[in-house]
């Protein structure tokens, strides 16, 4: 049995880490924005690490990147204008090319020394997705990309695949009311948001709760739903908001029929039935995320502890 592994231990904050064995590392950086590490782990495959935090493995990322994305896509009838925020690997690029209707899929990433090793490394993850004509990368500020790019009333979905929003990190002016503001005003009467938004559990939650209600000053429907993921050891945490769309009124029989007839391709997780079982919390769930009252502005963040890596 092959024991001489490294060992990256994923810190969960106070005294819980979980640790994983990593054979090698295959490609390692520290950019102007993130310390990003490519590893090979005898469980998970080929995983993808920055600043600490398991951002997917090749065996499970599609329960993370199909659970980003495809609920609010169907939620959203006939998306034709997809704007990625952050999305490094392309797999979410590649979910979003699942869909008939889209015509422009923008992916906006700040890093390009992220999006560079993604398309070197990380193959299995965006299978040619970045080389779609439909797609376009932009290795730019994403707020300032928003703000000055883009016409209100102009998206039918802004799909939010970022890190955590550290205070010196890419990320935390990107969570603020001040930039979901600007959210609203460029989506459509129908459009969609949807973002990745952090551990959901009755421990480690107050990220998620305070993102969320974050988002509650700014948008009338907000929901917030989970799906585990093996590789982070956890239930993750997803919230979508708009104008007028609840993604939890759709019943399992027309997710699976808008599957049939909007999506090519094949989905290895979600379907009618998994959309119903990742909007119904959990009673102390449902408690917790009622219960937030803090706000992130562009002024007031929240402070983290950054993680070391291997």
């Amino acid at each position: 049995m092959e024991k001489n592994y490294l060992y990256f231990h994923d810190r969960f904050g106070g005294a819980e880490e979980h640790l994983h064995g990593v054979r090698k590392i295959i490609y390692e950086m520290r950019t102007p924005y993130q310390h990003i590490q490519v590893v090979e782990s005898p469980t998970f495959g080929k995983m993808l690490i920055i600043d600490g935090d398991v951002q997917s493995s090749l065996v499970d990322e599609y329960i993370y990147h199909e659970s980003l994305v495809h609920p609010a896509m169907l939620s959203c009838e006939s998306p034709k204008v997809v704007v990625i925020l952050g999305g490094g690997e392309g797999s979410t690029l590649r979910e979003v090319l699942k869909h008939k209707s889209v015509s422009k899929a923008i992916m906006v990433d700040i890093d390009k020394d992220a999006t560079d090793i993604a398309k070197e490394f990380m193959k299995e993850w965006h299978q040619g997705a970045f080389d779609d004509p439909r797609a376009t990368l932009i290795n730019t500020d994403a707020r300032a990309f928003v703000e000055t790019n883009l016409s209100n009333n102009s998206v039918d979905v802004f799909i939010s695949d970022l890190t955590e929003p550290y205070e010196e990190g890419p990320s935390y002016k990107l969570y603020s009311v001040e930039f979901y503001k600007t959210i609203y005003d460029r989506l459509k009467e129908n459009g969609v948001f949807v973002l990745q938004a952090s551990l959901l559990r009755v421990t480690n939650y107050r990220m998620h709760t305070i993102i969320r209600n974050t988002l509650k000053k700014v948008f009338p429907i907000v929901r917030s739903y989970f799906s585990y993921v093996p590789s982070f050891d956890t239930t993750w945490g997803f919230i979508i908001a708009s104008k007028k769309i609840d993604p939890k009124a759709f019943t399992k029989e027309q997710i699976d029929s808008m599957i049939k007839e909007r999506i090519s391709g094949t989905l290895s997780f979600y379907d009618g039935e998994t959309h119903t079982a990742l909007f119904n919390l959990p009673k102390d769930i449902r408690k917790l995320i009622e219960v937030e009252t803090e706000v992130i502005t562009d002024s007031h963040y929240i402070p983290l502890e950054r993680k070391e890596n291997l």
